[in-house]
């Protein structure tokens, strides 16, 4: 079987093309697996519910699909070691003792120094045909030749290095998902099946006679939580005028709608959230206010 020509030298502008154009690809396949997380972010941006709401750094369950496409990104080259871009340009990366196209785990391997993209920039234009992943991996980056029968892909092998490199994605992240854990802090789990309607109702109008002024409530109580003998309560208290827009006026409402609210529902006998809302037609504006005593009996 003839090997293949390793004599014609690759020139800087493909090898630089190359890199180029590999990282344009990848990141468009990265932008796809996003676009679910986007689309579910755009379509609740003006949603306003009573779910209790967290501080998420990770962007919700679709982040774990996005961060799949940016692990693809290091097994570009693996089938038959030719990326997208390599087969624009007629290239191709080959086991650098025996010139046939490299294993797909050498070309992770391969992929693996690109955390340190402009130093392997650097590399790759002073050795068009070995950056450093490829001293690494031992291969190297060759012309494609088309007169030279090509292994059959074994999906098998492309599919461990892909795994492989999902799993070091989730391991990366893993100081991320401690700092979310400890923003968003505990839920409280209220028995469903003990929403107060009457009371419900009942505070709606509450606000709405006292304070219709400035906003209109909606409220949702629940008489039992699961650890401790206290009431849930939700209110959702959209504004009529924006208060939000900074601390003063946050406050002035705030000190409005706190009395009302204890009022029918005393300090220390129930847990939960009030959200001030100002919304317009192409924007929304939202502040949360907590209640937790954890001494409270």
């Amino acid at each position: 079987m003839t090997a293949i020509s390793t004599d014609s030298r690759i020139s800087t502008g493909t090898r630089l093309g190359s890199m180029l154009m590999d990282h344009f690809f990848m990141t468009m396949i990265a932008m796809v697996f996003s676009v679910p997380g986007m689309v579910s972010t755009f379509s609740d941006a003006f949603e306003v519910t009573h779910e209790q709401e967290s501080f998420n750094l990770m962007g919700g369950p679709f982040f774990y699909l996005n961060l799949f496409g940016f692990a693809l990104y290091l097994c570009k080259d693996c089938i038959n070691g030719r990326s997208f871009a390599k087969r624009i340009l007629n290239l191709q990366v080959v086991d650098n003792e025996t010139g046939q196209a490299a294993s797909p785990m050498k070309c992770f391997i391969r992929n693996l120094l690109l955390i340190l993209w402009p130093i392997e920039v650097v590399a790759a234009l002073s050795n068009t045909s070995r950056r450093l992943g490829d001293r690494i991996a031992g291969t190297k980056l060759v012309e494609f030749d088309k007169t030279k029968a090509q292994p059959k892909v074994n999906f098998g092998q492309v599919i461990i290095p892909v795994l492989i490199s999902y799993g070091a994605m989730l391991l990366l992240m893993l100081p991320f998902f401690g700092l979310t854990s400890a923003n968003e802090g505990p839920k409280v789990n209220y028995v469903e099946a003990s929403y107060d309607e009457q009371s419900s109702k009942e505070a709606e109008k509450l606000f709405a006679d006292s304070l219709g002024q400035y906003l209109t409530a909606s409220v949702k109580t629940y008489n039992q939580i699961q650890d401790r003998p206290l009431k849930y309560v939700s209110v959702i208290f959209q504004l009529k005028e924006n208060y939000l827009a900074d601390d003063q006026g946050f406050e002035k409402i705030k000190t409005t709608t706190m009395p009302v609210l204890f009022s029918k529902f005393p300090e220390k006998t129930f847990v939960g959230q009030v959200k001030y809302v100002y919304q317009t037609s192409n924007s929304i504006q939202t502040r949360i206010e907590r209640f937790n005593w954890p001494q409270a009996n």
